[in-house]
């Protein structure tokens, strides 16, 4: 790493150490150990706002708080521990055009820098339908009003038989598995409803975003694609 970027890393988790649960840098809390990266966060500029100036990724993103409280034309998606940066960055430019906010639990398994991610050609815009959550239980507590509807292989409900709402969060494991406790998360007692997409037995699983796209795209026809043109 270079000598001027070391620097700059320690400077910020100077700041976030000494900072209290209030003060702006303690955004960058969960983002920022000495030593390691949860989630391989970097201060280096990622996307541009709305006027073409640099800005970074933190600064981009959506606060949990701001989720929350924000009124949506389809349900909230969320990735838990995703580990592919290209299956992310679809997601985000397919949350962006369906005015759907995206949460990421972490850990994720990549660099947000990642250039798979910057293929995506995401943007200001983009990146604003963007939430990060240190865990589940962080998501959990940061939307109380919320369904959470886990789509798994190991469910009998089809993704069909639900009435969506736009409240509701719909829940994605890693790839290319499950999410690693099933009993704690898909099953656990914060999930209101297990669902599938339906498919051939003898053929493995649909990619994580194709599986997101219909579980979207149908919740937005339930909701009229309110919002769409």
């Amino acid at each position: 790493m270079h000598k001027d970027a070391l620097s700059l890393e320690r400077n910020i988790v100077d700041r976030v150490t000494n900072a209290d649960n209030t003060a702006p840098e303690a955004r960058v809390e969960k983002m920022f150990e000495y030593g390691y990266r949860k989630s391989n966060y970097g201060p280096d500029e990622l996307v541009t706002d709305a006027h073409g100036n640099p800005i970074s990724v933190v600064d981009a993103m959506l606060s949990p708080e701001a989720a929350a409280t924000m009124e949506t034309t389809t349900p909230h998606l969320c990735y838990y521990s995703p580990r592919i940066p290209g299956n992310t960055g679809s997601a985000i430019r397919l949350c962006a055009v369906t005015g759907t906010i995206l949460h990421l639990v972490e850990p994720l398994g990549f660099n947000l820098r990642d250039t798979k991610l910057r293929r995506a050609g995401l943007d200001y815009h983009d990146m604003a339908h963007v939430v990060l959550h240190p865990d589940f239980d962080n998501l959990v507590e940061s939307m109380p009003e919320s369904r959470i509807i886990a789509f798994t292989a190991h469910a009998t409900k089809l993704y069909t038989d639900v009435e969506y709402k736009p409240t509701d969060i719909l829940l994605f494991g890693p790839e290319p598995g499950n999410i690693p406790d099933p009993t704690d998360i898909m099953f656990g007692p914060h999930v209101a409803e297990q669902v599938r997409l339906p498919m051939r037995p003898s053929l493995r699983s649909l990619n994580l975003t194709n599986c997101a796209s219909i579980a979207i795209y149908e919740a937005w026809r339930q909701l009229g694609f309110k919002g769409g043109q």
